[in-house]
């Protein structure tokens, strides 16, 4: 399954790409941002994974540290595709706001099988002979 880039993780890479070739140390990358040590290696572990960074390991003003270079991608690898917006609803809800069991005071008994039982209920009975009786009247 595909990993998905988090907001951070897609503020740490643009951030690093402004470096180019030369790169930022992380120790520095993460105390710019304003994040912790941790979400920064964690997301730039990922981003090292899925291919957008290169870490490299130095020393920093005496610290063991990485380099990070963002390795230069198209912006469309890491953004999420939209979701295609239904124009139509599949359902009609209106269809169901009329059904006998919204206003049932057995509601909360009523189970297939127990007592208060919806294969045997004559209001719900009721109820879908007359919707069906309704459709064949308006196909004709």
């Amino acid at each position: 399954m595909p990993r998905r880039l988090s907001e951070l993780d897609k503020k740490i890479y643009k951030y690093a790409l402004k470096f180019g070739k030369k790169g930022i140390p992380q120790n520095v990358l993460w105390k710019k941002l304003g994040i912790t040590s941790r979400d920064a290696s964690r997301s730039l572990k990922k981003l090292e994974e899925l291919g957008f960074v290169e870490r490299i390991p130095i020393v920093y003003n005496g610290r063991r540290t990485f380099r990070i270079i963002a390795i230069p991608k198209p912006i469309e690898e890491f953004v999420e595709k939209k979701e295609k917006i239904i124009e139509k609803p599949l359902l009609d809800i209106r269809k169901f706001l009329d059904i006998p069991c919204l206003s049932c005071p057995y509601i909360d008994k009523c189970y297939e099988g127990g007592y208060y039982d919806p294969v045997i209920c004559d209001w719900l009975t009721e109820w879908l002979e007359k919707e069906i009786a309704k459709r064949r009247a308006r196909k004709r």
